[in-house]
């Protein structure tokens, strides 16, 4: 099992490193609109393209939506008294312990873990997060929000197509389906890329942010995982859709909050630091739930 486990993650830790390679080493990754590319072309794809080969009706469709807004709203209030009791401001760090990174790290987990079916689960999960972001997160972060901005969130369109196709029954043609399919190729190693090229360029000097940060890192994938284990049994899912979603909750901060907090003039270091201290520990946490499914 330990084999297969290290074989399933292998390709997700090998692009991730790359992509830190090529940060140091050239200006591949320096374009800032390939994370544009990535978040408004190739993953909304990825998320239409599954939706519409997925093996699942609208009422599971819905019940992975709604158990996933659930394990949120958990962390929400697990996490908003976690920073009371610190004395902390929510405005920056409430959203990088609710939101989990389900996008350029769970769905490469999900999908290397658990197969098509997990990859089905982890795009479904990784909009409604994306919805989370572009609400909770831009809303306490900036100050304000827009509802309007989630109409311009391509994930969030796709979803909502993918819902309107799976109520209507819609078939599209398969060269349309094919062209999904090839869009949906290259969002995974390059979503992976940038990953790594954001971890490496992450500053290790502040020992008190490094230590806050420790906290933090500790708390949202052992929270999130626990919060998960609380609240999907409870929707009757299958073993595998069950696993994918206990894991995808347990996945480390997102890279997303390291840009809004940039966006907004927050602790970015901080939360870069969070990031990378947390990976190791999601994976772990990964590699358990995994096995214990098996």
């Amino acid at each position: 099992m330990i084999s297969a486990f290290i074989t399933a993650l292998t390709p997700i830790v090998l692009l991730a490193s790359l992509g830190a390679l090529l940060a140091k080493k050239t200006s591949y990754l320096d374009n800032p609109q390939l994370g544009s590319l990535v978040s408004n072309v190739g993953l909304p794809a990825l998320l239409l393209s599954a939706v519409l080969n997925m093996e699942m009706d609208l009422t599971g469709m819905l019940s992975i939506v709604a158990a996933t807004l659930c394990c949120l709203l958990g962390m929400a209030l697990v996490s908003y008294a976690f920073l009371k009791a610190c004395k902390l401001e929510l405005r920056f760090y409430l959203p990088p312990l609710v939101n989990p990174n389900t996008g350029n790290l769970g769905i490469p987990v999900a999908y290397a873990l658990f197969g098509d079916e997990g990859l089905a689960v982890a795009v479904v999960v990784s909009s409604v997060v994306q919805v989370s972001h572009f609400t909770l997160g831009v809303g306490f972060m900036s100050g304000s929000y827009q509802p309007k901005q989630l109409l311009q969130n391509g994930p969030v369109v796709a979803l909502l197509l993918g819902i309107l196709a799976l109520a209507f029954q819609v078939s599209l043609p398969e060269p349309i389906l094919n062209t999904l399919q090839m869009l949906s190729a290259m969002t995974l190693p390059v979503m992976l890329m940038l990953l790594g090229k954001s971890l490496a360029s992450l500053n290790l000097s502040d020992r008190g942010k490094l230590y806050r940060a420790c906290s933090f890192a500790l708390f949202r994938p052992f929270a999130g995982a626990a919060m998960a284990c609380l609240i999907v049994p409870w929707f009757g899912f299958s073993q595998i859709q069950e696993a994918t979603l206990i894991t995808l909750m347990s996945m480390s901060v997102a890279v997303i909050s390291y840009m809004l907090a940039t966006k907004f003039n927050g602790p970015k270091d901080e939360i870069a630091l969070m990031i990378m201290l947390s990976l190791p520990l999601s994976l772990s946490i990964a590699g358990a739930v995994w096995w214990f499914y098996q």
